[in-house]
């Protein structure tokens, strides 16, 4: 069911955020998998949504990230976004709840 959800939000216009960070295993730092994460607007409650994109869709994910705009790419992790997200969150997501999601990544 998520994996359609994000299928739509990925073929459609409404902006979102893609974000790729890392997770070492505990026992080895050079075991390193990549994880992914869709951020989207929840317009009624002024807030940010989180969906893990499911491993069996980063290839059709990987496709798409043309169609997106490289906002930071680091050693930790990389966003993208479309339809200026960052601009539509500034400006309906109070800061509390942006330092919060920062804060969890």
């Amino acid at each position: 069911m998520e994996a359609e959800r994000i299928k739509e939000l990925l073929n459609g216009h409404e902006p979102i955020a893609i974000v790729r960070y890392f997770e070492w295993a505990i026992f080895s730092r050079n075991q390193v998998n990549a994880k992914y994460l869709l951020l989207r607007m929840d317009n009624t409650k002024s807030d940010i949504l989180e969906m893990d994109i499911p491993e069996g869709m980063v290839t059709m994910l990987r496709s798409r990230l043309d169609d997106f705009e490289l906002v930071l790419h680091g050693k930790n992790g990389t966003i993208w976004e479309r339809s200026s997200f960052r601009e539509r969150v500034r400006e309906l997501v109070p800061i509390t709840k942006i330092a919060d999601l920062i804060d969890l990544y």
